[in-house]
């Protein structure tokens, strides 16, 4: 007897990952493990031509391809495998493209998304308050259980989506999105969230002058520049912010004056296009970036670093002590 999976089952299955995001990496790993049971017993896989009617479907399979192919020349096994891990998500577009999508299973989807969003930052504040026993990600006040680079740049895409949603009333009344909006915005200007804050300044007037006309692009744009004023009025907001100009404005590569989170990224940029010169084709080898950037230190073809990666309690790891059981992301 076939088993028919209900497509409620099936589409709640495929949003479930982005629901546990920002909630629990565990819950994230096992929901999309589910996925992936629920869709071989669906049948939605055998529909696997629809996929080459997407315009994105060819582009996506080279890069996955071509950064699994890297792990044939890379000289570090360990990142290699931690870069070509990355690539799975890309399973979830190829999934996607094989399933009956409905208007409804759209809106189910998003709805899952922001739902999650919007758990981890009341549990977030709970947390920070003391009245949950748990402690945020790293310390870093408000930021629940999801780290808070990642989590800013879900909410800035979150953001994005209310902000189309606020005209439009296609998923939420504008209440609604304006609730949502002001939960997920203030949680974003209490945090350490440069690279999401970065991406809503940048995006978010191209969206207003897309989706407004006429004179309601200029009153929109007045009240997005009235909120970004206002946010400076936060201590933190500004703190966070002058330590950035700070560390760019001090920024001189000539005198290796680069130990801050702006020069090290700065550095990393420019050995990056060294490296992409010197490998244009085939590049350095899935993973290999930061033994090669070692390399080049090493070599005096760019300054050295106290440390290239920097740990969450500013901890530098010098080259001598590297070892892949250290490295952790770049504080943002």
């Amino acid at each position: 007897m076939k088993w028919r999976v209900p497509d409620s089952l099936m589409f709640t299955v495929y949003a479930l990952p982005l629901f546990c995001f920002p909630l629990s990496t565990a819950g994230a790993g096992i929901s999309a493990a589910l996925l992936l049971v629920i869709y071989a017993f669906s049948g939605h896989w055998r529909k696997w031509r629809r996929i080459q009617a997407r315009p994105w479907a060819l582009p996506l399979a080279l890069l996955i391809g071509w950064t699994l192919l890297g792990l044939l020349w890379t000289t570090n096994m360990f990142f290699g495998f931690k870069v070509a891990e990355a690539t799975g998500y890309g399973l979830f577009a190829f999934i996607g493209a094989t399933l009956p999508w409905k208007e409804r299973w759209i809106k189910w989807l998003i709805t899952l998304f922001l739902a999650g969003l919007l758990i981890n930052a009341f549990l977030a504040a709970l947390m920070t308050w003391d009245v949950l026993p748990w402690k945020n990600v790293d310390n870093v006040p408000y930021t629940g259980f999801c780290d808070h680079i990642f989590l800013s740049l879900a909410i800035a895409h979150a953001l994005l989506w209310l902000t189309w949603d606020f005209k439009r009333q296609w998923n939420f009344p504008r209440w609604a999105n304006l609730f949502i909006g002001m939960v997920l915005l203030t949680q974003m200007a209490v945090t350490p969230a440069r690279s999401g804050q970065l991406l809503l300044v940048l995006l978010l007037p191209i969206a207003v002058w897309m989706l407004y006309p006429g004179r309601w692009r200029y009153w929109a744009s007045t009240v997005i520049t009235i909120s970004v004023a206002a946010l400076f009025a936060l201590p933190t907001v500004r703190a966070h912010f002058m330590v950035g100009i700070h560390e760019l404005l001090s920024f001189n590569i000539h005198r290796a004056d680069i130990t801050s989170s702006w020069g090290i990224r700065i550095l990393a940029m420019i050995g990056g296009v060294m490296l992409f010169l010197a490998h244009p084709l085939f590049g350095v080898g899935t993973g290999n970036f930061y033994p090669a950037i070692l390399k080049m230190q090493a070599a005096h073809q760019i300054p050295a670093t106290p440390g290239f990666i920097i740990l969450k309690k500013a901890v530098t790891v010098r080259p001598e002590q590297e070892s892949p059981h250290l490295v952790t992301t770049v504080i943002g």
